[in-house]
């Protein structure tokens, strides 16, 4: 990551200089729950709206951080082509530490 991404919970972020492993596909279109509410609340910058076949939630594992203490957790996200990484959430609240690997 070139800068912090914060998370669900506000004070963690994806550290910055990490990476994102393991990155895989988990739904798309139609098949994500919540795609008509991403369709509604992440328009394309020209103003249209996306279809339901553009969106894709996503999985990896990264290195998150309060400022303090590090963790490895695995974060979902939903993915646009023309818009990005929107709505990072930390899945797995395990206590793994970065220390402990």
């Amino acid at each position: 990551m070139k800068v912090p991404k914060p998370l669900d919970m506000d004070k963690w972020y994806i550290k910055q200089g990490s990476t994102v492993t393991g990155v895989k596909v988990i739904g798309e279109g139609e098949k994500i729950r919540e795609v008509q509410r991403l369709i509604r609340d992440y328009p394309l910058p020209n103003g249209l709206q996306t279809k339901a076949q553009d969106w894709y939630k996503v999985r990896g594992t990264a290195v998150i951080t309060d400022g303090m203490t590090e963790k490895i957790k695995e974060i979902h996200w939903y993915q646009c082509e023309n818009i990005g990484k929107v709505e990072y959430k930390i899945k797995n609240w395990g206590d793994k530490n970065v220390t402990d690997v």
